[in-house]
C-alpha cells in the first residue's frame, strides 16, 4: 500500500491525517522545512493532499509535479466523501459573516447543520460523520479552491472579488480562477452572486447552473432590500418580508444578510425564518467593531480588513470626521484605490507596520500626506488628539494582513482595543 502524503503539519494537515487513518489508509507527513517524516520521495504513484496554507509555488509541490504525483487539496478530496448537501461561500470579503448568518438561519429553521471550512473547523475533521439529511455550510477560501477540479456544492455564493493574496496565487487572474472554482463545476443547484459587485456579475456568465443575484437596492435582483422589506423572487419562494431592522445594518453587512437569505431559500428555508434569524444576529469581533468613545471621539476596530477592498468599503460607512489607521504585512496589493476613493472627511491617514512606507508613497501620488508611526498605540493616541476638539471617529482598517507583528488579525484587533482602553484610563486621570 502506497502512503498518502499529507502536505503540511498544521491544524488542517493533522485533521486530514486523522480522517485518512479512519479510512484505514497509511499516511506520511511532508513540509518544506523538515521534509518527510521518514525516508521517502515523491513518485508517480504518490497521492499528495495539500493543506490550504501551502502555496502553489512551494518547493514540495514542484517536486511532486515533476514526479507525476497526483496532487489534491483538502476540499477536493473531502467533497466526494460528504453525504450531506453543501452550501459553499467564497469572496474577497464577507464570507465568514455570510456563513455565520446562513448557519444561524438554518439552525433557526430546524435544519441539521454543520459550519466548517476556512479559519474554523476543518472539513476533513467531520466529513466522514456527515449524514445525508444534514446541511454543510462551508467557508471556502481561494487557497482551498485553487486546485479544485470537480468541487460542486449544491449552493455556491460569491460575495465579491477584488485583488487579494496576490503574493500567494502569483497574480490576480490566478486568484479569480480560484474563486470561480466555487461554482464552475456545478451542473445542478444554484449559484448566488452579488449584483452590486461588477466582477461577480461578470463571472456569473461562466456558470453552468441556475444563477441568482442579490443586491442592497437593485430591484432587478432576485433578492433585494427596498428600505424596509426584503423582497425575494425565486422559483422556490417569492416573498416580501418586513425587516426594518436591516436599515440599521452597515451597507456591507446588509449585503451579507441578503446573500445569506437567498442562499437559505435555495435549500427550502422559509423566507420569514431566514430573515427573522438575522434580527438578533451577533456580529463577530474585529469587523467594524465599536471600541467605545472618549470625549466625543469614537473608535472602531476593523482589523479583519486585511485587503484594500475591505478598507475602501469601511470608509464608505462614515460621513463624520475620520482618522484612518492602516498598515500591516504585505500581500502584494497596491493601495491606490484607498486614496482614489478617499473623501474629504478623512482628516488624517496614519500607517503602521511593514507596509507603512509603501502606503505613504502611494498617498503622496494623490496629494495625501500619510504619517508613519512605530506602533498602533502611538497611532491611536495621535488620532485621538487630532479629533479631540472637533469629535469624529478613529478607524483602524488595515488593508493589510497582520503577520508582520501579530499572529493574526484577531491579535491585532485585541491590541487596538487594549490601546483604546489604556487611553480611556489615562484620560480619566487627567
Amino acid at each position: 500500500m502506497t502512503d498518502i502524503v499529507v502536505y503540511g503539519r498544521g491544524k488542517t494537515g493533522q485533521s486530514i491525517a486523522k480522517m485518512l487513518q479512519k479510512q484505514g489508509k497509511r499516511t506520511i507527513f511532508f513540509d518544506d522545512v523538515t521534509g518527510f517524516d521518514r525516508p521517502a520521495e515523491f513518485t508517480s504513484d504518490s497521492v499528495v493532499i495539500v493543506s490550504p496554507g501551502v502555496p502553489p509555488a512551494a518547493n514540495g509541490i514542484t517536486l511532486a509535479r515533476k514526479a507525476g504525483a497526483k496532487i489534491v487539496g483538502e476540499l477536493e478530496y473531502c467533497f466526494p466523501l460528504c453525504k450531506g448537501r453543501c452550501i459553499s461561500v467564497t469572496g474577497t470579503n464577507g464570507k465568514t459573516t455570510v456563513c455565520e448568518m446562513i448557519y444561524a438561519a438554518l439552525k433557526n429553521s430546524g435544519f441539521p447543520t454543520r459550519l466548517l471550512g476556512n479559519g474554523g473547523v476543518p472539513f476533513s475533521s467531520q466529513v466522514l460523520e456527515i449524514a445525508k439529511s444534514e446541511m454543510v455550510v462551508l467557508e471556502s477560501s481561494s487557497f482551498q479552491l485553487a486546485d479544485c477540479k470537480s468541487f460542486a456544492p449544491f449552493v455556491s455564493v460569491l460575495t465579491n472579488v477584488a485583488p487579494d493574496h496576490i503574493d500567494w496565487h502569483g497574480g490576480f487572474d490566478e486568484y479569480v480562477q480560484a474563486k470561480k472554482n466555487n461554482f464552475i463545476h456545478q451542473r445542478e443547484g444554484f449559484a448566488v452572486f452579488n449584483k452590486d459587485d461588477a466582477v461577480s456579475v461578470a463571472l456569473s456568465a461562466d456558470c453552468a447552473c441556475q444563477t441568482l443575484f442579490y443586491s442592497t437596492s437593485n430591484g432587478e435582483a432576485n433578492c433585494f432590500f427596498d428600505g424596509e422589506s426584503v423582497v425575494l423572487r425565486h422559483e422556490r419562494s417569492s416573498a416580501k418580508v418586513y425587516a426594518p431592522f436591516l436599515a440599521e445594518f452597515l451597507r456591507h453587512n446588509l449585503s451579507n444578510a441578503l446573500a445569506a437569505v437567498l442562499a437559505c431559500c435555495c435549500v427550502g428555508v422559509d423566507p420569514d425564518k431566514a430573515v427573522g434569524a438575522l434580527k438578533d444576529f451577533v456580529f463577530l469581533p474585529h469587523r467594524m467593531q465599536s471600541a467605545g468613545e472618549i470625549d466625543g471621539v469614537y473608535f472602531v476596530n476593523d482589523s479583519k480588513a486585511t485587503n484594500v477592498h475591505a478598507t475602501v468599503n469601511a470608509l464608505k460607512c462614515f460621513e463624520n470626521d475620520l482618522a484612518l489607521i492602516v498598515g500591516g504585512s504585505d500581500k502584494g496589493e497596491e493601495y491606490d484605490e484607498i486614496f482614489r476613493q478617499m473623501k474629504d472627511n478623512v482628516k488624517a491617514v496614519v500607517a503602521v507596520g511593514q507596509t507603512s512606507h509603501k502606503i505613504a508613497r502611494c498617498g503622496l501620488q494623490y496629494g495625501i500626506a500619510v504619517k508613519i508611526m512605530r506602533d498602533f498605540k502611538d497611532a491611536v493616541r495621535y488620532c485621538f488628539q487630532l479629533l479631540r476638539q472637533s469629535g469624529g471617529t478613529v478607524l483602524m482598517s488595515n488593508a493589510c494582513a497582520s503577520f508582520d507583528n501579530f499572529n493574526g488579525f484577531e491579535q491585532r484587533g485585541d491590541y487596538f482595543l487594549k490601546a483604546v482602553e489604556e487611553l480611556r484610563i489615562e484620560n480619566k486621570k487627567v
